[in-house]
C-alpha cells in the first residue's frame, strides 16, 4: 500500500513486492533470486515512511528470509556440482568397459561368419516356446521351437534361413514367444554377449555401442569379463 507522499509503508511487506515484481517479470525469471531479493530489501528501506519506519521485528524477519534465499541458492549450486561430478565419475567407470566383453539384456543378435548366439529365459513353466529371427525390415527369416526347460537356455544360429538359404552377416532381432498350458503368454528375456566397441554420452546418459553394431543403455549390462 502507498501513502500520499508516494513512499512504501511497512505494511506492504517485502514478499508482496517480490511477488509483484516476479509477476511482471515472469517471462524472464520464474522466481526472485538472491540479488533481486537484496535490491527489493534495499529499496524498501530507502522508500519507507520516516514517520512510520519499519518495525525492527519485521526487518529481522526479512533479513532471515534473505539468508534463507542465499542458502537455498548455494545449496542448489552445490547439488548441481555434485551431480556433474557423479555424471563425470559414472562416465569414467563406463569407459572402463571399452573393449571388454559384456553380457547385456538385449534382443539384438549378431551374425558373423555363420555364427550367432544368444541366451533366453522364460518366466514360469512353458508348454510352448517359439524362437524367431527377424531382419532389419521386421520379416522373419528363421524360426524354430525353443526348449521347454526352465532356466537359462542357449540359442545358436548358423545363418540358415527358412527357405534354406544363408542370411548375410549383420544384426538381427531374436523374438522369443512362450505360452503356458492354458495358452497364456509368459514373460521372456533375452541376453547377448558381445564386445563394447564405443562408449557414448547421450543427454547425460552413457550408451554402449557393441561390436555387432547394436546400441544399449549402460543399465542393460549384466556382467563384464
Amino acid at each position: 500500500m502507498t501513502n500520499m507522499s508516494g513512499t512504501t509503508t511497512p505494511s506492504t511487506g517485502l514478499m508482496t513486492a517480490a511477488k509483484t515484481n516476479a509477476t511482471a517479470d515472469e517471462q524472464k525469471k520464474p522466481t526472485v533470486d538472491y540479488e533481486s531479493f537484496l535490491k527489493l530489501l534495499t529499496a524498501q528501506l530507502r522508500n519507507q515512511d520516516p514517520l512510520a519506519p519499519m518495525d525492527a521485528t519485521q526487518f529481522m524477519t526479512q533479513l532471515a528470509q534473505l539468508s534463507t534465499v542465499e542458502q537455498s541458492m548455494r545449496s542448489n549450486d552445490t547439488l548441481g556440482k555434485v551431480l556433474d561430478t557423479l555424471k563425470s565419475s559414472g562416465m569414467r567407470m563406463d569407459m572402463a568397459l571399452l573393449g571388454r566383453k559384456v553380457e547385456v539384456a538385449s534382443d539384438q543378435l549378431s551374425l558373423a561368419d555363420g555364427k550367432a548366439q544368444a541366451a533366453y529365459t522364460v518366466e514360469g513353466t512353458p508348454a510352448s516356446v517359439k524362437l524367431e529371427v527377424l531382419n532389419g525390415a521386421g520379416s522373419v527369416v528363421y524360426s524354430s521351437p525353443g526348449s521347454l526347460k526352465t532356466g537359462r537356455q542357449v540359442f545358436d544360429w548358423t545363418g540358415r534361413t527358412a527357405s534354406g538359404g544363408t542370411a548375410p552377416d549383420g544384426v538381427y532381432t531374436l523374438r522369443v514367444t512362450a505360452k503356458d498350458k492354458d495358452g497364456k503368454a509368459l514373460n521372456t528375456a533375452t541376453v547377448v554377449t558381445d564386445t563394447v566397441a564405443e562408449v557414448r554420452s547421450v543427454d547425460g546418459v552413457s550408451k554402449f555401442v557393441l561390436k555387432n553394431g547394436a546400441t544399449v543403455d549402460s543399465g542393460a549390462v549384466l556382467s563384464a569379463s
